[in-house]
């Protein structure tokens, strides 16, 4: 929110506060102009009030509303989407792989509003588009903390994996359990990112070997990625031909927040896997694809637009996704098999 924005809001509080004031001290004034306490011509001379200023009461209450939820869910409302935040790693035996996951969950669950599970009393409950991203990029690093827990046997991890399962809508009550108090999605995730960090503080993690690891890594970014652009695809061939796309936008934001992951995974894997990256000659190709995540990344329209592919008139922003995602599958996809290739040929 600009700073204009922001003091022409603070003006209307002003405003508003002003008005109610004078409202407020009219209707004391009204009440107290007789001695006797509340009586039944003081509550006549009430309801005669708020029958000749019930604009002015309707104003106030409407003003109000639109000012604690517009000012409410313009200062929540900003996405944590910042990309090539540096990680944060205290001991040579903690990987960049887990400590991108924590990052991630930590961003969206942590140094925000969980806004999936709140309810209407709160601001952020009316936003649209930071509720998908938030689910997207929870959703892949849980995609990633799974894989990370069939390839180490440590328990943490897979707790932290059935915590990231919990239900993303539940703030106090389930929506299961006949409207029974229930701990919240917020709340699950916390204890999530703590066994994550757990298990990457642990001295104990099973040596494998390092390219079978980056392979077994990259070639679950290059499927997370190629789920993306099937459903990308499969939403523009059945919706671009209606007027008005609900879903595109809910789509859109939340394939970035997919992104955002897979972004800081990548990142990571180059990072715990330089010397692979560097004996395999992919590291040009490993920074490319990172490049299109940027780009894919960076999408920021001011309504999503879900037209004909061929339209000449209007975007398609979902195609864009799409496009950007190809490219960055089209470059890990040579990083894996001349990766792979490389290490036959070490190894025969």
């Amino acid at each position: 929110m600009t700073k204009l924005q922001l003091n022409k809001l603070k003006q209307a509080i002003k405003n508003l506060a002003k008005q109610s004031a004078k409202s407020f001290l009219h209707f004391k004034k009204q009440l107290t102009s007789s001695k006797s306490p509340l009586n039944k011509k003081n509550f006549v001379n009430l309801i005669k009030l708020l029958a000749e200023r019930w604009r002015v009461f309707s104003l106030v209450l409407i003003a109000f509303i639109s000012i604690y939820y517009g000012l409410g869910a313009a200062i929540s409302s900003e996405i944590k989407n910042h990309l090539n935040q540096e990680l944060k790693i205290t001991t040579p035996m903690q990987r960049h792989l887990p400590a991108a996951i924590i990052h991630v969950l930590k961003t969206q669950i942590v140094d925000s509003p969980w806004t999936p599970s709140l309810p209407a009393i709160f601001p952020a409950s009316i936003l649209d588009n930071m509720p998908s991203f938030q689910k997207g990029a929870k959703d892949s690093a849980n995609f990633f903390i799974k894989k990370l827990a069939a390839r180490h046997a440590d328990k943490n991890l897979k707790e932290a994996s059935q915590l990231l399962d919990y239900p993303s809508d539940i703030w106090l009550f389930s929506r299961i359990k006949e409207d029974k108090l229930a701990p919240g999605s917020a709340k699950q995730y916390r204890k999530a990112i703590d066994k994550i960090a757990e298990f990457n503080a642990s001295p104990t993690i099973p040596a494998i070997t390092p390219t079978q690891d980056f392979l077994y890594f990259t070639k679950a970014v290059i499927s997370r990625l190629n789920r993306h652009i099937s459903h990308l695809g499969k939403h523009i061939r059945e919706h671009n031909a209606e007027l008005l796309d609900f879903k595109a936008d809910d789509i859109f934001y939340q394939t970035q927040g997919e992104i955002y992951t897979l972004h800081y995974i990548l990142s990571a894997l180059a990072k715990d896997y330089k010397e692979e990256v560097i004996k395999a000659e992919q590291y040009e190709n490993i920074t490319a694809a990172l490049s299109f995540l940027e780009l894919a990344e960076m999408l920021d329209p001011l309504a999503v637009k879900n037209a004909s592919p061929n339209d000449v008139f209007e975007a398609n922003h979902l195609l864009y996704l799409a496009y950007y995602l190809s490219e960055a599958q089209s470059r890990l996809k040579t990083v894996y098999y001349k990766t792979k290739l490389k290490s036959m040929k070490a190894n025969p």
